[in-house]
This record gives C-alpha cells, structure tokens and sequence, in this order.
C-alpha cells in the first residue's frame, strides 16, 4: 500500500498490496468496455487473465489488477504481453480503466525477491537481503511506454523487519517502502512532504516521506518514501544501495532491516497505454 497525490487529488495507492486482495468473478466474464491497446499490435500475444503471470529467470512479470473491484460502469482490460522484434523476446503488459479512481486500480509489473504481501519461496535465496550485508544492489531497466490517462513508471522495495520468509503472506514484517517515481504527469506529486533532496549518482531527487501508511492487517500502517526523478527516465539505472546507504546515513532507515522484493511497475489511475519491457535486471552481491 502506498499514499500518493496526483494532484489536484489525493491518492491512497495500494498496488504493490495487490498479492492479497480478491478478485470479483464477474470482473474477467464481461467483455470489456475498451480493449487495451497493445493487443492491436502485430504479432503479439496476449494473456489478459486476472493475475496472469510469466516466470523469466529470477522476475516474475504479474497481470496486478488488485483494484478491479473498484470498476463502476465500465469493464477493464488489462493483458500481459508477448512479442519479438529486432529478433529478441520481449514480454510488456497493457491496460485500459476508462474510468479515474484516486486510489489507483492496478499495478502490472515484474518481483523480484520476495514480496511479503503475496508470500510464496524468494526468487532468489539472497532475499530477503539485510542492508547492513548488501555490498551492491541496482536495477537496469528500459522501457518503452505509449499512454494517455493518469499512469506512473514507480519501481520500488519492501523493508521488513526480520529476514525470514514464508509461503504465506505476512505483511505485518513490513517497516518501510521505497518508491522510486521515474516517470510521472508533471502534477503527480508522492505523498507526504519534501524531506531533502539528495544527489545521487548524479541525479538530484526530491525525497518526500509520508508516515503511517496503509494497514499491514494489524491496524498498523508503515512509513513510506519516494524518491522523485526530476525528468522523465525510461531507462538507466537506479542505485537501490546508494539511496539505502544515503538513507542509513540520515538516520531514516535501520541498517538492520531487509530488503524483501524490488518491484517494478506502473500504477494506473485510468486511461489506457502499453509498456515494452526492454531490459530489467537486478544487480546484487554478495
């Protein structure tokens, strides 16, 4: 869950919560009102199943259309999918919520790790990672994104208490969450307030910090922070270490802590578009 603020509104966003929330049984039975676009393109093909997932290496590419119950009036579509061009293998997802809901409808995307709210074994046995033993942990990443409507590119981490995993959801572990908002309407604006606005790796973001945020399933919320690229970045490389030493250094995150999951995906408010994943990795030792 996550508290964002495209403006003129106020958002309660809860996409990367999407693990644990339930999907209606008429919501996939309805034609829908508007079908997403990318499934026009050709060559591709399309799995527009709630939940759908693809399993490529270590990442796991997730149709998240956790607020589907939320549809009022009209019927959704959103798809992962495939293609080739210039002979290589490219998996994406597209979307289209005719509607607007300020609490955001779906989050397709790719996990990494393990994510607390949907459980299951980590993609890989480094996770959940304490920070104090992280030598080095990025995320490469290029897309390309086609969209009209309110949309965000936000990857992002879950912090958790303990370095134990589960088959089983088990959100209360989580401490923190990080988000990294690389591409935004220019009136989006994170929730909370500017705290500093930090340098890093050559970029200056602006970092806002929002507190009690959501409810873990124990009347309990958690504390979350968004990084704000000052441009638009499709691509590049996100130093997920240097942001956490920065923030060790300030005092704002216990070195302690875990890094469970990097995420990455698009929240989407309503409108419609298609993301190309072109390149993702994530980059962790030891």
């Amino acid at each position: 869950m996550r508290v964002t603020r495209f403006a003129p509104l106020a958002l309660l966003v809860l996409a990367a919560c999407g693990g644990t929330q339930s999907v209606a049984p008429s919501a996939t039975a309805k034609a829908p009102t508007v079908p997403a676009p990318g499934r026009a393109e050709a060559g591709v093909t399309a799995d527009c199943a709630a939940w759908a997932s693809a399993i490529v290496g270590p990442y796991k590419y997730e149709n998240n259309v956790w607020g589907i119950d939320k549809a009022r009036g009209f019927t959704p579509e959103q798809c992962l999918l495939r293609r080739t061009k210039d002979g290589q293998s490219e998996i994406g997802w597209t979307w289209s919520w005719p509607g607007q809901d300020p609490t955001v409808f779906a989050y397709p995307q790719i996990m990494f790790g393990w994510k607390p709210w949907s459980g299951g074994k980590p993609s890989d046995p480094r996770f959940p990672l304490k920070i104090s033993a992280m030598q080095s942990l990025s995320m490469d990443y290029e897309v390309e994104t086609q969209a009209s409507g309110s949309y965000n590119l936000a990857p992002e981490i879950w912090l958790t208490s303990s370095g134990n995993w589960s088959e089983q959801p088990n959100p209360k572990l989580i401490t923190t969450e990080i988000m990294f908002w690389m591409d935004y309407q220019q009136s989006a604006t994170p929730a909370g307030q500017i705290v500093d606005q930090p340098v890093l790796g050559g970029v200056r973001y602006d970092l806002f910090r929002a507190d009690n945020i959501g409810d873990r399933g124990d009347g309990r919320g958690w504390t979350l922070y968004s990084f704000r690229s000052p441009t638009r970045q499709l691509k590049g490389q996100i130093p997920i270490d240097a942001l956490l030493r920065y923030m060790v250094g300030k005092g704002l995150v216990n070195p302690e802590e875990y890094v469970a999951s990097v995420e990455f995906g698009n929240e989407v408010v309503g409108g419609s578009g298609t993301t190309w994943v072109k390149k993702f990795a994530v980059n962790v030792a030891p």
